[in-house]
């Protein structure tokens, strides 16, 4: 009997449990199995093909409702999990927006949503504290039968009233959509709280994502999105927008991401424009969902009322408050990451940035600088394009050749073919300045019979031993031709080179941005400063290797592991940058030169040292900045950069 009601219910036997346990709290509302069919239920129709058992069903429940909320997605397979971004929102999460609810909820005759339901323990436990009586209507979406019964008896359960509840079997972005011409009003809704899903833009199917940014213009949102690569959660928030009435509340779980990515500085603007932004919460021990793997927060909104500043929050084993902020007046390049805002760099940073910006000694790179950051240059296949190599060793570094020697064949390829160049971060992390003995082969598009004959024989090298298959079959024809394309469309020399990723511990680097008396260029592992005279050349490079920034970088730094960030070029470009023209540079200069050739261990045993407080503080001095600063920074980065770590 057992195996032929899976089949019918199209359960697994572990799952057969769940659905006894909302059978039973189903006939105990309705008084009968009658009474539970016509409930406008999930899986009402196989639920039909098998009235006769119902009863035999519900008497078998052995667990309560709440377990088999959580239960529910246990008993959902990895990839069905990953497919439908099921990641529940954890107790911590329920706990702290239910409550938060009841507390900035004050109406009656409330519907209450959520389109990403789940199993509905987030809707059901902020029925709970809001009051049941409260409550006219609760509703939610979720694509899979199972947890959309548990999520409907579980509302039920808490309204006691079937005229109230309304859970619907399917996507969201569908289900909902499309009721706009119709049912849309009914959707309506006074409270959202929700865990939307977050699934990566680029694994879903494209005709589904050109459907989602279609919903999206219809919508009206579309002068918020900032680029095509959206974020699912992005969609689902503007969604819950158009549902959201005036003056209603919101509460979700977003990924981390939606606050320092450029696809969500559009969302934050929106955010910025039409709400309240009441609290936001961030969890010192995970994420807010379960096995999601990303860094979450809790954003606490009230849609359309006039803002009165921002309340943060962080939670471990219990709840802390960082005081207030208004999210308007903060300085760009905090607005750019709003995971900075939990940073106990955030005020000395932001002060040290206004007395820079008072003096005119600090402004934003763009506008000191311009567009001059640009990415190193790529090479398909770099045992070919670098020189020297695994198989080429360098026999002399002549005025007008390189010759260069591979089991006994000498080579001399003149130095116009050539661009002396940083090859990767790891060789320059103890001194600041840099002399690399590298080169990259830079060759224009002419055919091989016009080359020199040493340069064809390196081709033809590359060839045979397959060195150079990744640009052959990328490039074509002419491969050996694409490093000097790069060339000539980002021109990419310059005296000073900072890495495109770094470990925020730096556990193996003395420092951070690295300097060449000569122009030279960098592979795509850097980003190049373009259009630098000596003297500037050596201050900016000061300032990127002064603790202050540094403490820029920690507070700002997009994380791409525990320890390890990342900023790409618009996120330098938001950055504060030194004013070479509003200061006085010659004692920067000169502290500067007496450290540039120097061994540099780690930065976390720097910080003690005479000769990195001479560089800070000749900075701030020289920028009219107050040296107070310095110690508050100082102080967090020792704790910081030496926990956990071997001395």
């Amino acid at each position: 009997m057992t195996e032929n009601l899976l089949r019918k219910l199209g359960l697994k036997k572990k799952e057969l449990d769940i659905l006894s346990t909302c059978l039973s709290v189903l006939l105990e509302v309705t008084g009968s199995v009658e009474g539970l069919l016509k409930l406008d239920l999930p899986m009402a129709d196989k639920l039909r093909e098998i009235q006769g058992y119902i009863k035999h069903l519900a008497e078998q429940a052995d667990m309560s409702l709440e377990e088999c909320q959580i239960k529910v997605q246990r008993a959902l397979s990895k990839d069905v999990r990953k497919r439908y971004a099921a990641y529940y929102t954890i107790d911590k999460g329920v706990d702290l927006i239910s409550s938060l609810a009841s507390l900035y909820v004050k109406d009656s005759n409330l519907i209450i949503a959520d389109p990403f339901i789940g199993s509905g323990r987030l809707l059901a436990k902020t029925i709970e504290l809001i009051g049941p009586n409260r409550v006219e209507l609760a509703w939610g979406v979720e694509p899979l039968a199972l947890p959309a019964l548990v999520a409907y008896t579980s509302l039920l359960d808490m309204l006691r009233d079937p005229s109230k509840v309304k859970v619907t079997v399917g996507d969201a972005f569908s289900v909902l959509p499309n009721s706009l011409s119709r049912e849309f009003d009914s959707l309506k809704a006074n409270v959202i709280v929700t865990n939307p899903p977050f699934t990566r833009w680029m694994l879903l199917p494209k005709d589904y994502r050109d459907g989602l940014l279609r919903i999206i213009k219809r919508l009206g949102y579309s002068e918020y999105i900032t680029r095509r690569e959206v974020g699912l959660q992005l969609i689902s928030m503007f969604l819950i927008d158009y549902i959201l009435e005036k003056g209603g509340f919101l509460g979700a779980v977003l990924p981390a991401s939606t606050f320092y990515t450029i696809y969500g500085r559009g969302y934050k603007e929106f955010l910025l424009e039409n709400y309240d932004i009441k609290a936001l919460i961030e969890n010192l021990s995970g994420p807010f969902s379960t096995d999601s793997g990303f860094k979450e927060l809790i954003v606490i909104a009230v849609k359309g009322v006039e803002y009165g500043g921002t309340s943060l929050y962080r939670i471990n084993d219990s709840l802390e408050s960082l005081g207030r902020i208004d999210l308007r007046k903060v300085p760009r390049f905090i607005q750019m990451n709003w995971l900075s805002l939990f940073n106990p760099l955030r005020e000395p940073v932001t002060e040290l940035f206004r007395e820079g910006l008072s003096s005119g000694s600090l402004g934003y790179w763009r506008e000191i600088m311009g567009k001059s950051i640009v990415r190193g240059l790529e090479m398909y296949g770099p045992d070919f394009f670098f020189v020297p190599n695994r198989y080429w060793k360098v026999l002399r570094d002549g005025h007008g050749s390189l010759v260069i020697e591979h089991l006994g064949e000498q080579l001399a390829i003149p130095k116009e073919f050539l661009i002396r160049t940083l090859r990767k971060p790891s060789l320059y992390v103890n001194k600041i300045e840099v002399n690399p003995d590298t080169y990259m082969l830079a060759v224009p598009p002419l055919d091989l019979e016009e080359l020199p004959r040493d340069v064809r024989s390196y081709i033809d090298w590359g060839a045979r031993s397959r060195t150079s298959a990744p640009a052959m079959k990328v490039f074509g024809k002419k491969w050996y031709s694409h490093v000097y394309t790069q060339v000539r469309s980002k021109r990419p020399l310059g005296r000073v080179f900072i890495p495109d990723k770094v470990d925020l511990m730096f556990k193996n680097r003395g420092v951070f941005a690295n300097y060449s008396e000569e122009p030279v260029s960098a592979s795509k592992n850097f980003y190049l400063l373009k259009g630098l005279d000596e003297d500037k050349a050596k201050q900016v490079a000061s300032w990127l290797n002064s603790t202050p920034f540094l403490a820029v970088l920690c507070l700002m730094g997009r994380r791409i592991s525990d320890t390890w960030t990342r900023l790409l070029e618009n996120d330098y470009l938001e950055l504060p940058m030194i004013n070479p023209a509003a200061i006085e540079g010659d004692s920067i200069v000169a502290i500067f030169d007496r450290i540039k050739s120097r061994d540099l261990p780690p930065l976390r045993k720097q910080l003690e040292e005479e000769y990195r407080r001479s560089l800070d503080e000749t900075l701030l001095r020289s920028m009219g900045i107050s040296s107070q600063i310095l110690e508050k920074i100082y102080e967090y980065l020792k704790g910081y950069m030496t926990y956990n770590l071997p001395s």
